[in-house]
């Protein structure tokens, strides 16, 4: 996976813009297929593949930014989040305890 975020859209108010971009994330363990494929229309089918497979997440979040704001200033926020979510993400996956129990007896089951 080479790519880790996407610019799908921009708009405009006049004194704001809008962007929604998707974050895609490597994931290593606590794999969960999903039947969908990015919301990205460019995206390659082994990127989609993966996306389907659960070893890579896309997530699409909604940033906005004062008209001005310099184009390094909107990458350097994008890139902050992608780390951030990566660093919470590990590898390891947002569905790793997923069907995760607990009971008295014998504790957690994983």
């Amino acid at each position: 996976m080479a790519k880790e975020i996407i610019a799908l859209s921009t708009s405009s108010n006049g004194t704001t813009v809008f962007y929604t971009v998707a974050f895609w994330y490597p994931i290593t363990s606590g794999l969960k297929p999903v039947s969908s494929v990015s919301q990205w229309g460019g995206a390659s089918a082994a990127e989609n593949s993966a996306i389907t497979a659960g070893s890579v997440i896309e997530e699409v979040n909604s940033f906005q930014f004062a008209i001005g704001t310099p184009v390094a200033t909107i990458k350097t926020v994008l890139q902050q989040w992608w780390t951030a979510r990566n660093t919470q993400l590990g590898g390891v996956g947002p569905n790793s305890v997923f069907g995760v129990f607990f009971d008295s007896v014998t504790g957690w089951s994983a």
